[in-house]
């Protein structure tokens, strides 16, 4: 073998061994990427579910202090006694997990989470008394919180790249008086 041959020889190997190590190393570095992608979105989908669920414990606790001074009939009344106090829980665990979605969420799941923590409010003072009310502004507040809860739900889904088609809550839904149900038949 001649010396050119050796030569090209040792430069196809040694090019070889430089794609094949560049070729690796972009894979990795692409698994990787989509590692941690899907690590912040098991993050997301954890801490807006949770925020989720405290936003809705806290608006069923209105429902249920505002059924007691005749606003609605939709949800049995709370022990007055304890109201306040799993009001006051309820609120400060909506606040932390707030302060998580301000910190992992994109610019408009921030946007859809203010609207939803002013919606929420309103029904939280008018359950406190720190708000006139009657039943026409409850129904209002009521729809104002579905309406939030709607573009939460919508923007989670698209933020986490949720397929399927968003359903939103119906307006009236918890708001109003309960159809009654047929017993049945035995």
């Amino acid at each position: 073998m001649d010396f050119a041959s050796q030569i090209a020889t040792i430069a196809a190997v040694v090019i070889g061994a430089l794609t094949t190590y560049a070729v690796t190393a972009l894979n990795d570095r692409s698994r990787y990427r989509r590692e941690v992608a899907r690590h912040w979105v098991d993050r997301k989908l954890e801490l807006y579910t949770r925020y989720a669920g405290d936003i809705k414990q806290l608006a069923i606790l209105t429902r249920q202090i505002t059924a007691q001074h005749g606003l609605h009939d939709a949800a049995p009344g709370v022990d007055g006694d304890k109201a306040m106090a799993l009001l006051d829980e309820a609120e400060t665990r909506r606040s932390l997990t707030y302060e998580a979605v301000r910190m992992l969420g994109d610019a408009q799941t921030i946007r859809v989470t203010g609207e939803l923590n002013d919606a929420v409010h309103r029904l939280e003072w008018l359950a406190r008394g720190k708000l006139d009310t009657d039943p026409d502004v409850w129904e209002k507040c009521w729809r104002l919180y579905t309406n939030a809860t709607n573009a939460f739900h919508e923007n989670f889904r698209r933020e986490l790249g949720v397929p399927g088609q968003f359903l939103p809550r119906p307006l009236d839904r918890g708001a109003g008086p309960r159809p009654t149900l047929p017993s049945p038949e035995h």
